[in-house]
């Protein structure tokens, strides 16, 4: 095969990629959801905290597991995940599980190699994810009203993510001292773009996709393009932001997002 014919196979691949089945009408329609689509949205909500979970696990205890068994458990635990039938979702959770804990363990001093972080910075991230997937399941088991899931969820969770990486910066220390209020913004425009991507998952569910493990994998998979394009507009609004809370100080700049925080409160109420 040409290197031409190769080249326009990879141009149609990102086309493709970024080809969605969804308007803008369908991403805003947040009527009442069927019962099914509320228990589709509840089980892939859990199995992003599952996973998430074993993946902050995995890169904590990435010393005491060793590289080799933790490569061999991630290959073996995709193997099995890849022979096992899709209907079969409670079975492909736990390998999925497994293979997230193994994954965690294998690619933790990887990534702190390349971005120069320590490891406490990687758990820290990972552990406050899990926070944001528990927050969504915990309001999809109170409302079937979309708006009102996303809604309880993100205010559930503003407070909750900013005191995990306050207890986390003074547990671990170093970059997660340093980064937490960067990573405090990233981590909510993380979970903006998983009430987007859940609007998606609704759709797909209305067509009869539920398969919720698969949407799962989707949302990990989908997200290293939105970072590569977004990211560019968030890294700056993130340095100012934590130059702000340093230069003030950490029981300030807390007294200053609660206030904010309990205006917006108030201002969505009216």
């Amino acid at each position: 095969m040409r290197f031409s014919a190769l080249r326009r196979g990879a141009v149609d691949a990102v086309k493709n990629y970024f080809r969605r089945d969804w308007d803008a009408e369908a991403l805003l329609n947040m009527d009442h959801i069927p019962p099914f689509i509320s228990r589709h949205l509840k089980k892939m909500y859990f199995s992003l905290l599952c996973v998430s979970t074993s993946s902050s696990l995995g890169s904590y205890f990435t010393g005491n597991i060793g590289n080799l068994f933790a490569v061999l458990g991630a290959f073996m635990s995709i193997v099995f995940f890849y022979f096992v039938a899709p209907w079969k979702e409670k079975k492909r959770l736990c390998l999925l599980s497994v293979g997230a804990f193994f994954g965690g363990a294998t690619v933790a001093p990887w990534f702190t190699l390349f971005l120069s972080v320590d490891a406490g910075f990687i758990v820290t991230s990972l552990l406050a994810t899990s926070v944001g997937f528990g927050c969504y399941w915990a309001s999809s088991k109170s409302t079937d009203r979309v708006d009102l899931l996303y809604f309880r969820a993100m205010l559930l969770y503003s407070p909750l993510v900013l005191i995990c990486l306050l207890i986390s910066s003074s547990v671990f220390g170093g970059d997660s001292a340093y980064w937490k209020y960067q990573l405090y913004v990233l981590l909510l425009w993380y979970m903006v773009y998983l009430a987007v991507y859940s609007q998606e998952v609704v759709l797909k569910a209305r067509r009869g996709d539920s398969d919720y493990v698969k949407h799962a994998i989707s949302f990990f998979t989908h997200f290293p393009a939105v970072v590569i394009h977004s990211g560019p507009l968030f890294w700056p609004l993130m340095n100012a932001l934590g130059r702000a809370a340093r230069a003030i100080g950490d029981y300030s700049q807390i007294l200053l997002l609660s206030k904010t925080y309990t205006k917006f409160i108030l201002a969505s109420l009216k």
